[in-house]
């Protein structure tokens, strides 16, 4: 099994960490690949960037459409125990359409409670993380690919590997990303719209019809081209 690690600066990304004004978190980055039989398997992580409270916050204004609310209000929309998000009736969102339910419950049954303990600083921070499978059907791993993935890369983080966030990193590298998606969702039906906040930012990132063009994002050929020249 091949294994290749390079540490590097966002300037050889052909970032220069304030794209269109949405400064990328501080640190240096950390690319990483590991050969498979299925697929040359990859991670892009930024090892310093540790992300709770309004460091998190602050983020996520910088990536979601509308903005994002204060920690606490996040804390208290994620802590209701059937509708996580204000406006939805209980349940509701088990059947909304377009993928939208399943990407809904994979946050809440996932990444919820981390990221509440982040948001409360009461447990550790989130590390913005993407992992992907190369070749010529480039995905996204799934969540139970990515311990496995990210412990085989060599990679070690102080906080909470967050493939969110790491979604998050692909839209701040390149805005027009989203040119396509829309900034309206309802978890509820057409007579419960809202507005896209870091509130939803996890649901509307996770979205199947937003993959391919995070997939297809630039950033992910230039980690790939430059582990291939390692």
């Amino acid at each position: 099994m091949s294994f290749r690690q390079r540490r590097c600066e966002g300037a050889e990304l052909g970032l220069d960490g304030h794209q269109n004004g949405r400064a990328w978190p501080a640190g240096e980055l950390l690319l990483a690949s590991v050969g498979a039989s299925e697929g040359t398997r990859y991670v892009l992580a930024i090892p310093q960037a540790v992300l709770g409270g309004a460091a998190l916050t602050g983020f996520l204004d910088r990536v979601a459409p509308f903005g994002c609310p204060v920690p606490g209000s996040l804390i208290r929309a994620y802590s209701l125990p059937d509708a996580p998000f204000p406006s939805i009736l209980l349940r509701e969102h088990e059947a909304a359409p377009a993928g939208m339910a399943d990407a809904y419950l994979r946050f809440i049954h996932g990444a919820r409670r981390q990221w509440i303990a982040a948001l409360d600083e009461t447990g550790p921070g989130l590390c913005p993380v993407v992992a992907w499978q190369g070749g010529t059907m480039r995905r996204f791993l799934a969540p139970d690919e990515w311990a496995g993935a990210v412990a085989e890369a060599g990679v070690a983080l102080p906080g909470v590997a967050d493939g969110y966030l790491g979604r998050g990193l692909l839209l701040l590298a390149q805005p027009d990303l989203t040119a396509s998606w829309e900034t309206m969702m309802s978890l509820g039906g057409p007579t419960k719209l809202r507005k896209i906040t870091g509130r939803e930012f996890p649901v509307w990132v996770d979205l199947p019809a937003h993959q391919p063009a995070l997939l297809a994002s630039p950033l992910l050929d230039q980690v790939e081209r430059l582990l291939t020249s390692t």
